[in-house]
């Protein structure tokens, strides 16, 4: 097919900011793009709260890890698995170094406002990085403005949208269009408004999929 048939393609990413598997399919997907040039869709990064229930200034990770794993050893074997699947796509999880689970709807809002700047994805990857990678509290608004300003955001626009939570009317739309297709998990993957595929799947899987839509997009275009 002709190069960048697929600009016309769009991918809305359902995902949550804290989901380690999330993290990981981000850097999958991205892996694949990079194997499949032709394959160019316009991606939009869509909020997903896992935990919209959390106080806002979120919960220790060991009492919230310990409610919902139980088993310490079960819990340990999760996270060894995700390291080990992390370093194959360039993340070094540091679970070590996370404290507190937090209400992620400001880092939604945070991303809502990086992508009237054309910067969502940039600032999606710092925040998860942030969390991930280097322990740090990601439902503080000083930290996401910090985050936002590395990432390319005017500060004093930043902060303004953080306090006056700026989109969140669409985060919370989100949430529901989320329902309405009827996604209880994340990451998932929603092509066209049509074709959606859950989880961190590998990267050839989605390189099978891109391949597959591609098809799609090839029949329709000689349709007409």
């Amino acid at each position: 097919m002709q190069h960048g048939m697929s600009t016309s393609l769009r991918v809305d990413i359902f995902s949550d900011t804290v989901c380690p598997w999330c993290f990981l399919g981000k850097r999958r997907f991205e892996r694949a793009l990079a194997e499949r040039p032709s394959f160019q869709p316009r991606v939009v990064w869509r909020p997903f709260e896992l935990n919209p229930e959390l106080p806002p200034e979120g919960v220790p990770r060991r009492e919230y890890l310990a409610a919902k794993f139980g088993d310490p050893a079960r819990l340990a074997a999760a996270e060894d698995a995700l390291i080990g699947h992390g370093a194959a796509v360039g993340i070094a999880f540091r679970f070590d170094l996370i404290e507190r689970v937090p209400n992620t709807r400001a880092s939604h809002l945070l991303i809502a406002h990086a992508a009237r700047r054309g910067l969502q994805g940039v600032v999606k990857d710092r925040i998860m990085r942030a969390y991930f990678e280097e322990g740090c509290h990601v439902g503080d608004l000083e930290e996401l403005v910090r985050l936002g300003v590395e990432s390319g955001l005017p500060e004093h626009e930043t902060r303004a949208a953080l306090v006056l939570r700026a989109g969140q009317d669409g985060v919370v739309a989100a949430q529901r269009h989320a329902a309405l297709l009827g996604i209880t998990g994340v990451p998932t993957f929603v092509f066209n408004g049509q074709h959606s595929l859950a989880g961190a799947q590998e990267v050839a899987t989605f390189v099978q999929v891109f391949d597959r839509v591609e098809g799609l997009l090839a029949e329709r275009a000689a349709a007409t």
